[in-house]
């Protein structure tokens, strides 16, 4: 399975697999194919997924507009379908804008009334 996570610094790419057996802690080198775009990586482990930071602009922006994602690890590749990504990344962009305001004010409490 793989996610996108919206996180404070951005977002997270996470790949999760109940097969796998990984070293938690561990970073293991994969290289990320994204249409032309390819560079050499490290993911970070835990017992069944890995994940990484998406600190690359050229590499977000190319999430939106790319068919798949290829990610090339030492025993097998991963390809991540990316169709609709397009509509995903906006309305997860829209849900963060959206909620991220909600943090201003307690949801456990009722808003004063006005006289």
């Amino acid at each position: 399975m793989a996610s996108f996570v919206h996180t404070s610094d951005g977002l997270t790419l996470e790949l999760e697999s109940p097969n796998w057996k990984l070293d938690r802690g561990k970073q293991y080198a994969v290289k990320m194919n994204l249409g032309p775009l390819s560079f050499d990586t490290e993911v970070a482990a835990e017992p069944n997924s890995v994940s990484m930071d998406v600190t690359d602009k050229k590499f977000a922006a190319g999430l939106r507009t790319a068919s798949a994602l290829n990610v090339v690890a030492a025993g097998a590749t991963i390809r991540v379908p990316l169709d609709q990504s397009t509509v995903a990344f906006d309305r997860l962009d829209k849900c963060v804008e959206k909620n991220s305001r909600g943090v201003e004010t307690n949801p456990f409490v009722a808003p004063a009334r006005q006289p």
